[in-house]
């Protein structure tokens, strides 16, 4: 028998210090937890991504009865993860746990779990497939939050004897759910850390602010800049541990899909060179003037 995991959902703040909440926002949030838990432990199982009829796999996931004074849902499932050890070696220790918090964390624009962070740094995970998952969860995050403002103030998702703690809150809520397109093209030299070719998507690392951006390659760049992305992150895959160079590096124009506070999401690749002087930026589209456009993904609950 493999071992269990117990994840606890917890509501707090509003409402829930009072013993009530909305019956439909907290079994809406429970719900999409729920979702969200059965894509991420599935693909720590086998390497698959569903989005749906979760009553056909073979991955269970139980709730167990809630704590008694409390508004907490405890979920169960195996601590097994068979794809992850298989796949990248046995050095992820409660990898199903790391994933669930990378997955929720990245989603909401926070960095993962270190374990796989330097997992998908080194290689073992394949940014390409973990950049995958997160796009199919994004829906139950975002509906995760459904109990925020409509009678919790944060959602707590966390696992006992794991000090780290996922938190769903306002700001995570306003993240997801308010995008604004910032068509401004801007240049910028990046680490490219990774790239997935089936998908044009990667990781790229901005060394001034220490800080990845997930980022698709357009399907308008050209063949040079392709070449240059694949390069560098080829270059990355193989260097030496600690040891970077120029050859990892490339120069990127770009443009962003950002947050309300100004953090960007993710970046949107156009061109792509060794250097500034050879970034091909001609035939791109001057869009610098154009306005930056609010995506508003409206509220989950009706008042």
């Amino acid at each position: 028998m493999s071992e269990k995991i117990e994840l606890i959902v917890s509501l707090t703040g509003g409402q829930s210090d009072g013993h009530d909440v909305p019956a439909f926002t907290a079994l809406d949030s429970a719900h999409a937890v729920s979702q969200a838990l059965m894509m991420i432990v599935n693909f720590a199982q086998t390497g698959e991504i569903r989005r749906r009829n979760f009553k056909d796999l073979d991955t269970v996931l139980n709730l167990k009865v809630t704590r008694p004074g409390s508004y907490e849902f405890v979920f169960e499932f195996s601590q097994f993860a068979p794809y992850l050890i298989e796949a990248y070696g046995s050095g992820l220790a409660n990898a199903s746990w790391k994933l669930v918090e990378t997955v929720f964390n990245r989603a909401t624009g926070l960095l993962g779990a270190n374990e796989i962070e330097e997992a998908e740094s080194d290689g073992r995970i394949n940014a390409g497939d973990l950049g995958a998952l997160i796009q199919a969860v994004e829906p139950s995050v975002r509906r995760s939050h459904s109990v925020v403002n409509h009678g919790a103030s944060n959602v707590s998702i966390f696992i006992n004897g794991d000090s780290n703690i996922v938190t769903l809150d306002a700001d995570s809520k306003e993240y997801m759910h308010e995008s604004i397109f910032n068509d401004e093209m801007r240049s910028q030299r990046f680490l490219v850390t990774s790239f997935d070719g089936r998908n044009r998507t990667g990781r790229l690392f901005d060394l001034e602010q220490e800080q990845a951006f997930t980022f698709d390659l357009l399907a308008e760049a050209d063949r040079k800049s392709l070449t240059v992305i694949v390069d560098a992150a080829r270059a990355y895959a193989l260097r030496q541990k600690g040891k970077f160079d120029e050859n990892m590096e490339a120069v990127c124009a770009f443009t962003s899909v950002d947050a309300p506070d100004g953090r960007q999401k993710r970046l949107k690749v156009t061109a792509a060179a060794r250097e500034f002087d050879d970034l091909n930026v001609g035939m791109i589209t001057d869009l610098t003037e154009s306005t930056r456009q609010i995506e508003d993904n409206g509220d989950d609950v009706i008042e």
